[in-house]
């Protein structure tokens, strides 16, 4: 039988149409499917890997963020907090409770002497000079730490002294440079504010407020001791050999040895 032209034409229409159905689903979509997901894998690949990047670069900046503030308080600690150890003027804290208490009167003493050094800027005279507290001899040994160097409410030991009222007199200009110079004072934080003045030139007379800050430097704080120990040990108690009595005055106050305010007023010229 002859095939027509037509039915010779349409056979091969279905025969293409299923060479073209099988080439379309069994291998192009499949292929672009494919090829999609493979592009959207790695698209989230180099999203993780910019990720990745930026967390690296924040953990670079952060490092670099915790240097920069460790040279910044290592260049503070060498100049603005006390040394470490009475021989040099400031304390340790790695020492028993009943020789610590001997030791922050001396401690007391020296940032006594500091301030009355202080005073001293612009050549100014002083009025009125601050005092440094000093510790209650009549309280427990254990509650120096507590009582004097703010630990543990506050997490790490510092001595906080408002100190109060300060009144100099002399020129506009020596009692500007006194106030400016507490910030320049060696060991301590100090923050001189709310200056007034009253008078003329060159007797002015200014008033200024005075807070005292010294961060303990140190890394180790001796543990509480028994205080019946101490009751036994007899000297090694406060009140004891070791220490002393007050019979002079408190060392730094009016009568003692090491300042105070009237010492504070006349070593500056006051």
């Amino acid at each position: 039988m002859k095939l027509s032209p037509l039915t010779i034409y349409i056979v091969g229409l279905f025969m293409a149409l299923t060479i073209l159905s099988y080439g379309l689903f069994q291998h192009w979509i499949p292929n672009n499917q494919e090829k999609d997901q493979n592009e959207i894998v790695l698209q989230q690949i180099r999203d993780q890997v910019a990720l990745t990047k930026k967390a690296e670069s924040r953990k670079a900046e952060a490092i670099a963020m915790v240097k920069a503030s460790a040279a910044s308080w290592s260049a503070i600690a060498e100049t603005k907090t006390p040394l470490e150890g009475v021989e040099k003027g400031g304390i340790s804290l790695a020492t028993d409770a009943w020789d610590l208490m001997g030791d922050t009167r001396k401690f007391r003493n020296s940032i006594q002497r500091a301030v009355n050094q202080q005073l001293k800027t612009g050549g100014v005279k002083v009025v009125n000079g601050p005092f440094v507290p000093d510790i209650d001899v009549n309280a427990p040994a254990n509650s120096i730490l507590a009582s004097y160097y703010n630990y543990p409410a506050i997490p790490f030991p510092v001595v906080i002294f408002d100190l109060g009222t300060v009144t100099v007199q002399g020129t506009h200009k020596q009692i500007f440079d006194n106030v400016k110079g507490w910030t320049r004072m060696p060991h301590y934080l100090a923050v001189a504010d709310g200056l007034a003045l009253t008078g003329t030139s060159p007797n002015i007379t200014g008033t200024y407020n005075l807070t005292l800050v010294g961060f303990i430097r140190g890394k180790t704080i001796y543990p509480a001791v028994s205080e019946g120990a101490a009751a036994a040990g007899g000297a090694t108690g406060f009140g004891g050999a070791s220490f002393g009595g007050p019979p002079g005055g408190i060392p730094g106050g009016p009568g003692g040895s090491t300042g105070g305010p009237s010492a504070a007023k006349n070593s500056a010229g006051g």
